[in-house]
């Protein structure tokens, strides 16, 4: 399945620091992958990614993860701002 995640963030090469990593090495361990990333041209505190995931469930692994959902947050993520849209299969 193919998603986008949009989220504001506190700086884009702190984030890829982070991401980059150690966040995708873990992603591609469960068979996911991140297609694209980058911020906003005109906002560079908002971040795009188009990703890739098995199975709705292995999403939700990393979603409901404490300790990712702290990584991101001392990554610089505002995770209350996290707006996933799934497209269709």
């Amino acid at each position: 399945m193919i998603f986008f995640v949009e989220e504001d963030i506190d700086n884009y090469e702190r984030f890829c620091g982070w991401f980059n990593a150690e966040a995708v090495p873990q992603i591609e361990a469960v068979g996911g992958s991140v297609l694209a990333q980058g911020v906003e041209r005109d906002n560079p505190q908002r971040l795009r990614l188009a990703m890739q995931m098995p199975d709705q469930a292995t999403l939700d692994g990393f979603l409901g993860s404490p300790d990712f959902t702290a990584d991101r947050q001392n990554a610089g993520v505002n995770v209350e701002t996290t707006v996933i849209t799934f497209l269709a299969d």
